[in-house]
């Protein structure tokens, strides 16, 4: 039985694959080429805004009626590295 990771994993790992096939049907090479810019740097930088919006919301979670530090003995994370996500999560809404 796979894990929510690995499902995850699956998939990220079609969804580059696809990108890969729709560029590699584009003939033109210079609009290929742009086509590859747009995906590194538009589509990829707001997924990963996303994905940091998602960890904050269970972090979020966490922090309700309990300190940075309770939160990131829970995760094992510094409390500064817990308020980083907090923000980012944010910031990223």
């Amino acid at each position: 039985m796979s894990t929510p990771a690995d499902r995850i994993a699956g998939h990220l790992t079609a969804a580059i694959t696809a990108i890969g096939q729709e560029l590699a049907a584009v003939t033109d090479p210079v609009q290929r080429e742009a086509l590859a810019r747009d995906v590194i740097d538009r589509l990829l930088p707001q997924a990963t805004q996303d994905a940091k919006a998602m960890r904050a919301e269970p972090v979020a979670e966490l922090r309700d009626g309990r300190t940075l530090r309770e939160v990131g003995e829970l995760l094992k994370l510094t409390p500064a590295r817990v308020d980083q996500i907090l923000k980012a999560g944010r910031a990223a809404k």
